[in-house]
């Protein structure tokens, strides 16, 4: 039992630099040789769960929200995983913040249809001018003359189809003269 488990600081000319260098090296050459390669997981990066409300983690994950118990914060809500403690890479926001970047798309998306549908009205009225012209005008067929030649040609061409049905009328290529 006279053994001394006291430590003290070596002196920096006790330090030997090169064998500090050489001992990482080896370290580093063991956990390359490891067996073990623990790749991280790497999920693609999702545009939805980083504005506004998440609707899924980046692990497929529906989030829920949490109360903080920090100091700092105490009950300041946040979304967060259910999957948290697996280590991966989880989604991770405040509830006032995913809010306010809603509200702010809801707000940009509302004015963009407000915009529309003042261009929407626009095309109305110039439809409804130009309506409104068309009826003034006069129709094309007003004058009897028009009306008259529209009736003559349709009279010459049933009288034409008359003749060339009606027996003996047209030629079919037979005489029958007996």
């Amino acid at each position: 039992m006279g053994q001394d488990y006291s430590y003290s600081q070596p002196s920096s000319s006790e330090v030997d630099i090169d064998s500090l260098l050489l001992d990482e090296a080896e370290l580093y050459a063991d956990e390359a040789q490891s067996s073990y390669n623990a790749e991280p997981v790497q999920y693609q990066p999702d545009p939805e769960a980083d504005e506004g409300i998440p609707t899924r983690c980046y692990c497929g994950g529906e989030p829920v929200v949490g109360t903080s118990t920090t100091s700092k914060d105490p009950y300041r809500r946040y979304y967060t995983c259910p999957n948290v403690d697996d280590g991966d890479c989880h989604i991770w926001k405040w509830w006032d913040v995913a809010v306010v970047e809603e509200l702010r798309d809801f707000h940009r998306e509302f004015r963009q249809l407000t915009e529309q549908v003042s261009e929407s009205e626009q095309k109305v009225v110039k439809l409804e001018e130009s309506v409104a012209e068309l009826s003034k005008k006069k129709p094309v067929a007003s004058n009897g003359f028009e009306v008259v030649a529209c009736l003559l040609v349709c009279l010459i061409v049933i009288i034409g189809l008359v003749v060339f049905f009606l027996p003996g009328g047209g030629s079919n290529g037979s005489n029958e003269s007996v």
